[in-house]
């Protein structure tokens, strides 16, 4: 790979979490690469598809990030505290590619009138998502997690919580807590 187009990348993720999709230019993120505009355009046809590449990168770190963590764990309890915790350390240690799904999520999920890359988007986005409440239907299997939570809201749920929690690590174990006894807790009839 090109060290311009890996420049162009990483001064376009870079601009985009701070301003979000809207707030940044090709010309912006051509000077903060520290090349000419037409090379942007020579890699990357359109500014969706630059940005559809910096967020299937930040969505792919961060499922190795927190899915890798739990991949050989067998107990369903420890599993889901080391996925809660390996959530928290992304959006704790990788502040950049957290702001950018932080920042465009609400447009990536809302589907009115958005092009094919937007689609493509929401689809990986969803793929996400749906790897998330795999871990909470198998909690439910293991008669673990309470079976009347339903798994996708509860993915939705998690994620936005531990995403836009960019605050002390005090409150982020108090998110941990709060998302362990809702999951694990049963409801009385």
């Amino acid at each position: 790979m090109s060290s311009a187009r890996e420049r162009i990348l990483e001064a376009a993720k870079a601009a985009f979490s701070e301003r979000g999709f809207d707030g940044v230019s090709m010309e912006e993120i051509a000077q903060r690469a520290g090349v000419r505009k037409p090379l942007i355009y020579y890699y990357f046809p359109s500014k969706e598809v630059l940005f559809e590449e910096v967020w299937n990168r930040a969505l792919e770190e961060l499922e190795n990030h927190i899915f890798k963590e739990v991949e050989n764990e067998n107990y369903y309890v420890r599993k889901i505290k080391r996925f809660l915790r390996a959530y928290i350390d992304f959006v704790t240690s990788r502040k950049v590619l957290s702001k950018v799904i932080e920042k465009e999520r609400a447009s990536v999920l809302d589907e009115s009138g958005q092009g094919d890359v937007w689609k493509r988007l929401k689809r990986r986005y969803d793929d996400f998502l749906n790897r998330v409440a795999q871990l909470i239907e198998e909690g439910k299997k293991n008669e673990l997690v309470n079976p009347e939570i339903d798994s996708q809201t509860a993915a939705k749920l998690i994620t936005e919580a531990l995403a836009a929690s960019t605050t002390s690590g005090s409150v982020l174990k108090s998110i941990e807590s709060f998302i362990l006894s809702g999951l694990m807790g049963r409801t009385e009839p």
